[in-house]
């Protein structure tokens, strides 16, 4: 039977934001790029990446481009000699440089007819409700944050599409899709630009 290597994939600064992913051992770096991306919602057709070993460096196991080229593509998982408790480094974007620790849980045997990488399991979403819904006791899951509104109150003020256009109406708002992709970056000074945010 084939050995399946079982990985926790994280998000670096918001560890929080998990998932479990199973690969086999003759599948390689490109095969785990590309199911880590689809995992964490990130653009399987654009931006290179890159596995390193430890959690972060600058000598990596070569980039991969989601087109299928470059130096890293071709290392199987096997070859990468882990064992359980190894962790590596993977980044997404080196403009953003999204970055992820990658930790081998253990290895498994392969279960006859999986298909294989595949996200076994996850951390549970966090979702924010809109305040507006919330004084009328209800619970409606948030889709946007009004800019101007939050930076009255000094607080992110989260809302739902029908709360935005009916109280909030021209002002600035993001989308909490938008802001939850700006989370998995490395800190930063700066805010969003205007470019990012939607007039509404």
């Amino acid at each position: 039977m084939e050995k399946v290597y079982v990985f926790n994939v994280a998000l670096k600064y918001r560890k929080g934001l998990w998932r479990r992913i199973e690969i086999k051992g003759d599948q390689t770096l490109a095969d785990f790029d590309h199911i880590i991306r689809i995992a964490f919602n990130h653009d399987t057709w654009d931006h290179l990446s890159e596995f390193f070993m430890g959690e972060w460096s600058w000598g990596g196991f070569g980039e991969i481009d989601p087109d299928g080229g470059d130096s890293g593509v071709e290392m199987r998982i096997e070859q990468l000699g882990l064992s359980e408790g190894d962790k590596l480094g993977y980044v997404y974007d080196f403009g953003d440089e999204i970055q992820h620790i990658v930790t081998l849980e253990k290895m498994v045997e392969a279960e006859e007819g999986a298909e294989y990488p595949r996200v076994i399991s996850q951390n549970k979403p966090r979702y924010r409700y809109c305040v507006r819904c919330k004084r009328e006791g209800k619970k409606t899951i948030a889709t946007w944050i009004c800019i101007e509104y939050s930076e009255e109150k000094g607080r992110e003020v989260f809302l739902c599409e029908d709360c935005l256009e009916k109280e909030h109406e021209g002002h600035y708002a993001e989308s909490t899709e938008r802001v939850r992709n700006k989370d998995m970056k490395a800190p930063s000074p700066n805010r969003g630009t205007l470019s990012e945010m939607h007039l509404l």
